[in-house]
């Protein structure tokens, strides 16, 4: 965490525009860094909203520098005012260059600015969910009742909980699965403060006043949604502004955190926790555990949502069983009992959800699911994946418009990705993201405004986009292989050729898993390649950057995040234009609303957003250069096609190898 700055009275022309001089302390701070009139025209429209208490849609082309637009703007005024912000990201990676890398520089630079002394800048943390902090309390009913962990699992916890000073999972010198760590994580449906005798030493809530006082404070957007769907009792925003970076995907992650979840494991967990808690609702507890199991396992094969009539036999008895169990806990004399009646209660909520009348805003679905851990008949732990029941919030609009917001009423908003609007140059549009997050009617009390920021790399003279128009792949190699493989089989050749012509140094974007293993099969370049799922993704990374050559494989988690610059990633392969499924069941309630014009409403943006998110792992920096390659033959010969290329970078277009050849010579 940050040290708290000296709040100043200083004059409100000292502002980005002197932050950013050329010669200014931001530079100072930074030998590499020179002066970007978009990055300035940006910092100034986030002040803006700040001061007019607003609300910002900002689509900041990648080499804006938009962590530092947003911040200059934010520490300026925290360090002059006392004013606080909140800053939501979408990745692990981005948060941490956020605390690593752009906040102290940033703060550094503005105290200067104003005078003041740099180790006396901003207060800054980042908070974390509960469920990443051991519970004190929970780590001894585990010991003290009986538990799935096996003997070096519960001596190592033992051990870890004494010496930790933070009880945070990241700082565990041991490896624990996360549904052991589920056993002792600290968990709000069980929680009761005021009567804890761990409350004093806990370490949930040290974290939490903690990250409270800071003057800014970085979060992810699943546990910004989590403070929205709480009323704001994770986190007290009174008085912040918001910064929602990686803005493009916050209506997906509004659609997963506000939906609804049901499964084994839900039911498991509660009930082991009823147990630990209360004598008189054990059996029940008991009871429902198998009648959960039972259901859970028949969803295969009857997946009818809607109607209690057509559920599972097993459900009327995993819905009576649970009813059991909360009265059993609402009647026990231990408060330690009655704390757990709402988990429960709202268990058999969620789970009568399914089988009520839909409403219109949620789309329903049974989906596969995780692994459901239990003791096996020789003591060990197993468990086959179970299906799920699932849905997901299809309006949310309305959800941001009425719940996040009033959350900042004393505080201006601001929402930025490098692909927040959709469409193409000049004519790019915030429509479709407005219409998703309810701002396309007028906001009482806050204005909303628009920054489409200007392309800063000269990708005319240093990108190439090259459009393959056909497969030519002779008819022997794709001989005797399936028909849903040819394609990835006749591409990965093709990626194969371009990787020849670039020396290595490639990052190759599949939009599926499934064509990662058809790549790993017949992609053979003579240059060290890794595959997603040889190691985790930050160390494949790492190795990307520091390995001569070399050539990284993988699907969605590589097309956002990776930020690798210089000449370690000179050419970008993308398989397909990444359109989202049919039958996702939010995409297929969204086309069914849009009507005839379900393709371009819903489909085409979507994909022209991620494609600009995966075309953008090559450009990192003004020196950079190289080449980004389509390997989809639909763009050259669907009405789309224009649409797709219209909406990527402004870079020269060829279908010829012979070109790209002479591009890297």
């Amino acid at each position: 965490m940050g040290t708290r700055g000296r709040h100043s009275g200083s004059g409100s022309a000292v502002g980005p525009e002197a932050l950013f001089a050329t010669d200014g302390p931001f530079a100072a701070r930074k030998p590499e860094y020179r002066r970007r009139p978009e990055q300035v025209e940006m910092a100034h429209a986030v002040e803006r909203t700040f001061r007019e208490k607003g609300v910002l849609l900002a689509d900041a082309p990648t080499g804006t520098g938009k962590s530092a637009s947003y911040l200059a703007p934010a520490i300026l005024r925290a360090l002059r005012a006392g004013e606080k912000v909140l800053v939501s990201t979408a990745t692990l990676a981005l948060q941490n260059q956020l605390l690593a890398e752009d906040v102290p520089v940033v703060s550094a630079a503005s105290s200067s600015l104003l005078g003041q002394p740099e180790e006396e800048g901003i207060a800054y943390a980042v908070m974390k969910g509960r469920r990443n902090f051991l519970c004190g309390q929970r780590h001894e009913d585990t010991l003290r009742e009986g538990t799935l962990l096996d003997g070096k699992l519960v001596s190592g916890l033992d051990r870890w909980a004494v010496e930790t000073e933070t009880g945070d999972r990241e700082d565990l010198d041991f490896p624990v699965p996360a549904w052991a760590w589920l056993e002792v994580a600290s968990d709000g449906e069980d929680c009761a403060p005021k009567g804890c005798r761990f409350r004093e030493g806990c370490f949930y809530y040290a974290h939490r006043e903690e990250a409270q006082e800071a003057d800014l404070v970085i979060v992810n957007h699943a546990l910004l949604m989590a403070n929205v769907a709480s009323g704001g009792n994770i986190l007290d925003t009174e008085g912040r502004h918001l910064i929602m970076d990686e803005a493009h995907v916050l209506e997906d992650v509004m659609s997963e955190t506000l939906g609804v979840r049901v499964s084994y494991g839900r039911v498991r967990y509660a009930m082991r926790q009823a147990k630990k808690k209360s004598e008189g609702a054990a059996a029940h507890a008991d009871r429902a555990e198998m009648a959960a199991e039972i259901f859970f396992g028949e969803l295969e094969a009857n997946g009818t949502l809607g109607s209690e009539k057509a559920a599972p036999r097993a459900y009327r008895t995993l819905k009576d069983a649970l009813t059991s169990v909360s009265e059993a806990l609402a009647n026990d004399p231990k408060e330690e009992a009655n704390n757990l009646t709402s988990m429960v209660v709202r268990l058999l909520g969620d789970l009568r959800f399914f089988y009520s009348k839909p409403e219109e805003e949620y789309a329903y679905a049974v989906v596969e699911g995780r692994r459901s851990f239990r003791r096996g008949r020789k003591g060990g732990v197993t468990g086959e994946p179970l299906p799920e029941l699932k849905a997901w919030l299809v309006d949310t609009g309305k959800a941001f418009r009425e719940e996040l917001l009033p959350l900042f009423g004393d505080g201006g908003v601001m929402l930025t990705s490098a692909t927040l609007a959709t469409g193409s140059g000049d004519q790019r549009s915030f429509s479709y993201a407005k219409g998703r997050l309810g701002l396309d009617d007028p906001l009482k009390g806050k204005a909303i405004r628009e920054h489409l920021g200007s392309e800063v790399f000269d990708y005319a003279s240093r990108c190439l986009l090259y459009v393959d128009g056909e497969q030519r792949v002779s008819p022997g190699v794709l001989q005797g292989i399936p028909a849903a493989e040819r394609e990835a089989t006749a591409g990965a050749k093709r990626a194969e050729e371009l990787v020849r012509l670039s020396g290595g140094r490639a990052l190759v974007l599949l939009s599926t898993s499934r064509a990662v293993e058809a790549y790993r099969r017949v992609f053979a370049p003579p240059f060290p390649v890794r595959f997603q799922g040889d190691d985790s993704p930050g160390r494949l990374v790492r190795w990307l950057k520091e390995t001569e050559g070399a050539v990284l494989v993988g699907t969605r988690s590589f097309w956002t995040g990776v930020d690798v610059p210089g000449e370690s990633v000179s050419l970008v392969v993308i398989d397909r234009v990444p359109f989202p499924v049919p039958d996702d069941p939010v995409i297929k309630r969204l086309s069914e609303r849009a009507g005839k014009d379900w393709f371009r409403a819903v489909s085409l943006p979507k994909a022209q957003v991620a494609l600009r998110q995966g075309a953008g792992r090559l450009m990192r920096r003004d020196t950079d250069r190289g080449v980004i390659a389509l390997l989809d033959p639909r763009i050259r010969q669907k009405n789309w096609g224009k649409a797709i290329l219209a909406s990527l970078p402004p870079a020269p277009v060829t279908g010829s190898l012979q070109e790209v050849e002479r591009f890297f010579e």
